[in-house]
């Protein structure tokens, strides 16, 4: 798959980001890179594999169990503003 400035161009504006001419030229070599290594994993011939012999990841729980208490000054204390011991934000709806 071959990937244009105008490709470039459209990417950036869609995900926000300004780039300069130089930057689009980059953007290009290194999405064309992206590109041909998932090319060569498309390559692959995966027919004799068999997904259901594959082990089954298990999650690991633990019991939720409160260790500290009471941490209220410790999480706050970065927080821009604070209001009743809890994170104060702007009102977003009216």
């Amino acid at each position: 798959m071959t990937i244009s400035l105008d490709d470039v161009a459209k990417i950036s504006r869609l995900s926000n980001i300004r780039l300069d001419d130089s930057e689009k030229q980059l953007m290009q070599t290194q999405l064309a890179g992206i590109f041909s290594w998932i090319n060569q994993l498309a390559e692959i011939d995966i027919s004799n594999v068999n997904l259901n012999d594959l082990p089954q990841a298990q999650m690991h729980e633990r019991d939720d169990v409160v260790t500290s208490l009471n941490q209220v000054k410790e999480v706050t204390q970065n927080a821009p503003q604070v209001a009743h011991d809890m994170f104060a934000v702007p009102k977003v709806v009216e």
